[in-house]
Formats: C-alpha cells, structure tokens, sequence
C-alpha cells in the first residue's frame, strides 16, 4: 500500500493553512468572534464575555452579593458583577424582553451569586474552528532481533549489534472540531534512518564471523560468512511512516481537557539489511540481504488529556493510541557465494496481524493569542511498540522506538 500521495496531499493542505494543532482554550469574546462559536438558538439569549485565566473561563458578570443591572433596549436583567473572576462553565445567559424592574438575584452561603433556576440559562459550547500542529521527535529504534553478526571463537559467541543513534523525526497533524466538540484529525508520523555501519575482520581464534537470515517463520535461512582475512559488513536501513484518520471527541472537565479519537491507521514499513563479505584484496565474495516490507491498515483507538497547573499556563499531558493493523508483509531473501558463482533468493509473502502501542507523558505550555487563536507548546518522553513487524534478521520482530518530543500547536 502507498500512502504517499495521500500524505503529500495532507501535507499541501497543512501548509497552506499554516496551523499547527493546540488544546482547544477557553479565551474568547463571543461578540467578536461569533463564526467560531456555537450561537444560542433562542434569540433571549445573549453571550456572556470572558477573559483567560490559567485552564478554565472565567465571566465577569458573577460573584458579588451586590446585584448590579444591564440594560439590553427593551429591559434589564439581573445580574453580579465579580470582586475577583469566578469559574463557571462557558455559554450564554438570559436577557428578559421587557423586564420590569431588575431583582436581585439570590445569594448562596459564603457570599457568591446565583442564577436563576433555569435549566437553558447556559450551554457548555467548545471553541470551533481548525487545529493543527508540527512535532519534532528526537527518536532511536530497537529490535528483538537486533543482530549485525556473530563472531565465534572456539569457546562462547559474541553478538554485535546495529547501533541506531538519536535521529529527528516528524509529525504533523490537522483537524476540525465542531462547537459540540465532534470533529476530525488527521495525522501523519515518519521515520528514515539508517544505523552504523558495522565491520569485523575475521582473526585466529575469533572465526568465522557470520550472519544468517530467517523468513517464513523460521521455514527459510541464508547466510555470509567470513573466515581467516576475511572481513565481514553489515548494514541496515529502517523507514517507517503512519497516516491516522480519526473522528474525535473533546471534553472539558474544570482544569482538565481529554480529545478522545477513534478511526483508521495506515502504515508501511520497509528495511532492508545485508552482511557482504570481503577478501583482504577488497573483492565481494559472499552477500545476505534482507528486504522486507509490509503494507498494514486497520483500526486505531487514540486519547490524550490534559490536565492544568493551579492557575498557571502550565499544565501536564498523556497520550496514547492502540491499533491492529492486517498487513501484507513481503519479505525477499539475496544470497551469493563465491564471487558470483552462486546466486539465489527466497521470497516469502504473506497476510499477518499486527499491533501498535503508543505512550507520551510530558509538560505543556498554554496560551491565548488576541480573541480568536491560541497555541500551546509541549515537550515529554514517547515510546512506541510495533508488535511483530519484523528486525534486520527476520520477518517477526518487534520494533521499539522511543525518544523526546518538542511540539507546537495553533487552534483558531
């Protein structure tokens, strides 16, 4: 499966309308920012301004005992004018058509104010409009069968391992969220490294020096060998990349803020490693190459909270994401011996089951830009499982990748 095309489309869209994807904030004047905003469907309804404080809306019309009075042309309503901003949940209040008089509003115990007893005097409405976000993952890979070559002496075996050094790598995301919180995400991660290049010269008493390669569960073996002046290396290359489409959810709970999202993941992987074989006059004698790739789609769960820091900016956030994934793996098999004499290749194709796991945990930085945008920045620890994707010697490995992460992100 190529998914390219359908990434650089992604992509296309992405830049030209320069967002990056933030935590829906809760900094906004309805009256100048009504298109991105939920409207009240019933024309007594009149918005309730706000101003950003740390994680949560506050509302300067709510708070003192003393009952202060708003006139909107026809009448006046009742209503509290704060000593210091209070919480309440976001939306809309009532402005009576032709009020009499204005009332005083009653009191609750420890001197804040309340509204009326009316089930429509407000509706928890989310923050509309689109979202986006670039990250930059400092990122390593590990395998199960993490192996290079084998050296053997006469007594014991010496694994020598592919050493993967800490490479960036992107993710970027774009999305729309309703004002009911209902919206869509599409996301795309990419991995393209190669590991250093490893080499053994076989010696007296550390020979020979070796790779084998497995496929088909084990059913298929080839290998290099290097003996006595001889020297034997290997290389391996990984590329991994994932396309998730997700409709999601998001909530808001006092300081806290979760998007839930569920959909479908795409995802291919290709690597490819060889063990080559020289002579002391530098002529290739043996060759074992492994190509494998694999094509998988299916469905991904994913959630990511976020939970805010008293009343700061400042908050602290996890996300994670499952998916099985049915893939089409190919895997093809190169052997040479004897200069060219003797060439061969075995190739496997087959239909396998797949899982993915994913972990971030880290710190988030929050902020209002004006009255319609905000933006956050994020930095933390990720580590991914892909469950039995196969390693550099053969198709079942599993592969881990984890490193740091550096994000940011634009809603509006």
């Amino acid at each position: 499966m190529d998914i390219r095309r359908i990434i650089l489309g992604a992509g296309a869209l992405f830049l030209q309308l320069n967002t990056a994807m933030a935590q829906p904030c809760s900094y906004q004047v309805t009256s100048q920012w009504p298109s991105l905003l939920c409207q009240p469907t019933h024309e007594q309804y009149a918005p309730i301004p706000q101003i950003q404080r740390g994680w949560e809306p506050y509302y300067p019309s709510h708070g003192l005992t003393t009952p202060r009075t708003a006139f909107d042309g026809n009448g006046c309503s009742s209503f509290q004018q704060p000593s210091s901003p209070q919480p309440i949940h976001q939306g809309y209040f009532p402005l009576p058509p032709q009020s009499a008089p204005c009332l005083a509003p009653s009191v609750c115990a420890g001197g804040c104010g309340s509204w009326p007893e009316d089930q429509r005097l407000y509706s928890d409405v989310s923050v509309r409009g689109f979202h986006g976000g670039l990250e930059l993952i400092w990122i390593r890979p590990n395998f199960d069968q993490n192996v290079a070559m084998i050296v053997d002496p006469p007594v014991g075996n010496m694994l020598v391992p592919f050493e993967y050094d800490y490479q960036l790598s992107p993710r970027a995301w774009l999305g729309w969220q309703s004002c009911n919180g209902l919206g869509f995400r599409a996301t795309y991660f990419r991995f393209d490294e190669s590991a250093n290049r490893e080499a053994v010269t076989a010696a007296a008493g550390a020979t020979p020096v070796y790779l084998f390669v497995y496929g088909a569960g084990g059913n298929l073996s080839r290998n290099a060998n290097a003996n006595v002046g001889q020297t034997l290396v290997s290389n391996h290359s990984l590329k991994l990349g994932s396309l998730d489409l997700e409709a999601t959810q998001f909530f808001r709970w006092r300081h806290s803020q979760a998007i839930l999202g569920m959909g479908v993941r795409m995802a291919d992987v290709e690597q490819t490693a060889s063990g080559e074989v020289f002579n002391a006059g530098g002529t290739l004698e043996e060759v074992v190459r492994n190509d494998l790739a694999l094509a998988a789609a299916g469905p991904t769960l994913s959630a990511q909270l976020t939970r805010g820091i008293g009343d700061s900016n400042f908050g602290i956030f996890a996300a994670t994401r499952a998916s099985l994934l049915v893939s089409e793996t190919e895997q093809r098999i190169y052997e040479m011996k004897g200069a060219y004499t003797t060439e061969l290749e075995d190739i496997a194709i087959q239909r396998e089951i797949l899982g993915n796991l994913e972990l971030g945990l880290g710190l988030q930085y929050q902020q209002a830009i004006g009255q319609s945008a905000s933006m956050f920045v994020r930095t933390g620890y990720e580590c991914q499982l892909w469950l039995d994707a196969g390693g550099p010697v053969d198709s079942h490995s599993t592969i881990g990748l984890d490193g740091i992460t550096l994000a940011l992100g634009l809603h509006y």
